[in-house]
């Protein structure tokens, strides 16, 4: 038997959308044969081909074509030409909660939602005891869906949806339900289901992606520009929700790159320059009216390669600008082996003066020092934001997992991703009286 789980070769979805209902009528019935609508192509010309146990992951902007191939897949649509073949049985998390009656009990939905997936009823009994744990509502369960919070109805929702033993598994943005304790549950059993299952997954928390997904799909305008590596995805799609979202309404600066010398001591540059890295086109993203054109990271004025707790990280940066800028913001984010942001600041911490740039190349620096974090390889992202505001400034631009580095902890315990110490520390003994607990 084959190992392919899923089959998209050339599948194109083009929908004919209509301005008035009535236009339906008229299109079908006009003796000329005359079109009243506007063609949409959801999708174009997508290929791909998915094997028994691969975790996919599909991101993209809004109206990328994401639901659309979803909807292929599941055969809840047709493509318009190409094929969409599916080997194996297939269970889709979309619509948390769908066709739960909200004057039945929870324990008579979950039956209700069972027998829709094809679940007989004795296999829903056996299995209904892990679901009621799973979902953990206590005695709602007997109670009306009508009554129940929002997170009580989604979590129910999911713990039946899940119940299933699929061979494919189609989950589209239902892991960002309940509390963070319900998530870490659903992330636990996603784990366990991967290994006997293929899933597809669609998502906007790119941790999901990264974390459970092993080659990702990237989505634009009905089109896959990119199929790989989760992290390598999950940077591509970040550096284009800068370039198109993040941008405050200013147009992205078109600009040719600036040859260099290697060391031009006369006009101002480090005697170091030519150790600097410089950042290729496909590592920015933002704006770019200011443009991190080369880069060095170090540790006492050292090559950045080994780092330990509390060593100085000085990064500077040349950057040109196109015009004078002000209220500018200088940063930087470290990112672990898997694209996981660990810790990251920016020039706003230091309640200081924005700083501002004059036309033309400058030099920028700051530093700060490194934290005693897991013993792992790391990279580092650097950036430039404008405005006054940590969450809604522009992103000039950003210089993408530029430096790679290994962090050590000598003669040290990690307990996770970072150790945070004790504040203090008190032993005092106590009298007890007999059986007074």
């Amino acid at each position: 038997m084959s190992d392919l789980a899923i089959s998209v070769r050339e599948a194109s979805k083009v929908y004919a959308l209509y301005r008035k209902p009535f236009h339906r009528l008229l299109e079908i019935f006009h003796p000329r044969g005359r079109k009243y609508h506007t063609p949409f192509c959801a999708l174009d010309k997508v290929s791909f081909e998915l094997h028994r146990g691969e975790a996919l992951g599909l991101i993209g902007r809004n109206g990328s074509g994401k639901s659309s191939l979803l909807q292929l897949i599941t055969g809840i649509q047709q493509p318009t030409s190409g094929t969409v073949q599916v080997n194996g049985r297939i269970s889709a998390l979309l619509e948390l909660g769908a066709g739960f009656n909200p004057e039945f009990t929870g324990r008579e939905n979950v039956y209700l939602n069972t027998a829709i997936q094809g679940i007989s009823e004795e296999d829903t009994d056996a299995r209904f005891q892990r679901i009621a744990e799973f979902a953990d509502i206590g005695e709602f369960i007997d109670r009306p869906v009508k009554t129940y919070s929002s997170g009580m109805y989604i979590r129910l929702a999911f713990a039946a949806a899940v119940s299933v033993q699929p061979e494919i598994l189609i989950v589209d943005e239902a892991l960002a339900v309940g509390d963070i304790f319900f998530q870490q549950k659903c992330m636990t059993h996603m784990k366990k289901m991967m290994a006997g299952c293929t899933i597809v997954l669609v998502s906007h928390d790119m941790h999901s992606i990264v974390n459970l997904c092993n080659r990702v799909l990237l989505l634009e305008n009905g089109r896959v520009t990119f199929d790989g590596d989760p992290v390598q995805a999950v940077s591509k799609y970040t550096k284009l929700l800068h370039e198109e979202q993040f941008s405050g309404g200013k147009k992205r600066v078109e600009r040719t790159e600036t040859t260099l010398p290697s060391v031009v001591v006369s006009a101002g540059l480090p005697d170091d320059f030519a150790e600097w890295i410089k950042v290729p086109p496909e590592k920015r993203s933002g704006v770019e009216q200011a443009v991190i054109e080369y880069l060095s990271i170090t540790c006492e004025g050292k090559p950045l390669n080994l780092v330990q707790k509390g060593d100085l990280i000085t990064i500077r940066l040349l950057v040109h600008a196109a015009t004078d800028l002000d209220e500018l913001i200088f940063g930087y984010n470290v990112k672990d082996r898997i694209g996981n942001a660990l810790f990251g600041e920016n020039s706003l911490c230091l309640n200081a003066p924005a700083p501002r740039l004059a036309a033309g190349h400058s030099i920028v620096e700051y530093s700060f020092y490194w934290p005693e974090v897991y013993p792992y390889k790391y990279t580092i992202t650097v950036g430039i934001g404008q405005g006054e505001a940590a969450l809604g400034h522009v992103v000039q631009c950003w210089a993408h997992d530029i430096v790679s580095l290994s962090a050590v902890t000598p003669g040290r315990s990690i307990h996770g991703m970072f150790n945070n110490e004790l504040n203090s520390l008190a032993v005092r003994a106590v009298e007890m009286a007999p059986n007074s607990l």
